[in-house]
């Protein structure tokens, strides 16, 4: 049986709505895992999901309350979503806590880290000044890669990939600027932004900067990443 994982939607407030691009749950699914969309119930149920579920991807997604992490909001700060960023934070917190096999993706990546104490760039053309800042909201199609990611030389990351270098697809402007202590950076672009964290003392708990469920039909490196995910879901999955 195919390993059960939930994927976090994304919440409109405007129209009390949930939705998914089918590119997360298409690449969970070729990638052998059995997807299920959660949606924003009552954080209370958090603990039940917790025990079903095999593992679960955080997704992408607006910008999360810099109030989690201690900070006023930067004028440059985009859309937050209260009911969203209530139920992931705990969801995220629990999971890691009960060493859930955990991916997490563009926001994803970026909650783990909150959730484990670390903190975000609110608008990284406003605040890193590196003075060689990329571009990292691209204007080429979603599946294309446009700049190149450095990967540790044995990491989990590099290990799952294959490659010590990468080319990736890029739509934030926050990331991960003080890394939790439950993490460490394993991925960087050209300009120093982290783009993978990875724990050494999870199952499985990874996060990516970019994108890899709009590129893995045409790139299939990127499916390698889900394939890693859904077999580390797999290992420890609850018996029925």
């Amino acid at each position: 049986m195919r390993p059960l994982i939930g994927i976090t939607s994304d919440y409109s407030n405007d129209t009390n709505t949930i939705n998914l691009n089918s590119d997360y749950y298409w690449a969970i699914y070729r990638a052998g895992g059995h997807p299920v969309v959660i949606p924003y119930t009552d954080s209370n149920d958090i603990h039940h999901l917790i025990s079903i579920l095999d593992g679960i991807m955080f997704t992408g997604g607006n910008d999360i309350d810099p109030g989690y992490y201690g900070e006023l909001p930067h004028p440059k700060l985009g859309r937050i979503n209260p009911i969203r960023d209530e139920f992931e934070l705990k969801f995220c917190r629990l999971a890691l806590e009960n060493d859930k096999p955990v991916l997490g993706i563009c926001r994803g990546a970026q909650l783990m880290n909150v959730v484990m104490g670390g903190t975000l760039y609110q608008d990284l053309e406003d605040q890193l000044k590196s003075g060689t800042l990329i571009k990292h909201i691209q204007s080429a199609p979603v599946w294309y890669a446009t700049h190149e990611v450095k990967l540790e030389a044995g990491s989990r990351i590099n290990r799952i990939m294959g490659h010590d270098n990468i080319r990736v697809n890029s739509f934030h402007h926050q990331a991960v600027k003080d890394l939790a202590g439950t993490f460490r950076a394993t991925g960087w672009s050209s300009d120093g932004v982290i783009e993978v964290i990875e724990s050494d003392n999870h199952t499985f708990a990874l996060g990516v900067q970019w994108h890899p469920e709009r590129m893995f039909t045409r790139d299939q490196t990127m499916l390698l990443l889900f394939k890693a995910f859904v077999e580390a879901c797999g290992t420890g999955r609850r018996s029925v």
